[in-house]
């Protein structure tokens, strides 16, 4: 059996399997009810070891904290016109990685650039979908690719610190 994180586990025990069959006397109805929330989107950021490990594995679809330090094929005055855009990550301090995004995922990504310049940012992305390619790590957006920067996520100001704790000028002694 394949490792599953233990709240996953937990959940898809929680679950319950229906049938129903939907025929010519199936009435629908709207529901005004509010019924159970689906949990939040736990963060799990990879490093560049395990990301390389995971490149192999198509069924999982891990999260990365990293520096943005390049945008490509980025059109600022009308960002719903992108549908494809390249991220240069920076994964840690001598790993920059290529990130593809397509489509709905490039047009959000854009769209949050436009509103505030988050260039060189620390973000948090879910659900990449990690490939080789030519021998190097290639990261690419999946349709439930989402976009964190915010500031307070302990993920980010672990990642921050790092970067900064690096760029310190050694002391001359």
């Amino acid at each position: 059996m394949q490792y599953i994180p233990q709240r996953i586990h937990q959940l898809l025990e929680e679950i319950s399997v229906c049938h129903i069959t939907i025929d010519q006397k199936t009435i629908t109805l709207n529901v005004t009810v509010n019924g159970p929330i689906f949990p939040v989107h736990n963060l799990s950021p990879q490093n560049y070891r395990n990301l390389l490990r995971l490149a192999t594995t198509p069924t999982y679809l891990p999260d990365v904290v990293g520096q943005i330090v390049i945008i490509q094929k980025i059109k600022p005055y009308h960002p719903e016109l992108n549908i494809d855009a390249t991220i240069g990550l920076r994964l840690n301090r001598s790993t920059i990685v290529k990130l593809i995004l397509c489509d709905k995922q490039a047009t959000d990504f854009s769209i949050l650039q436009s509103k505030k310049d988050r260039k060189f940012k620390v973000v948090i992305i879910t659900s990449i979908i990690p490939k080789l390619f030519q021998g190097k790590l290639l990261l690419r957006s999946s349709p439930a690719t989402n976009f964190y920067f915010n500031k307070s996520i302990d993920y980010i100001k672990h990642f921050k610190r790092q970067i900064r704790d690096h760029a310190k000028p050694c002391s001359k002694e």
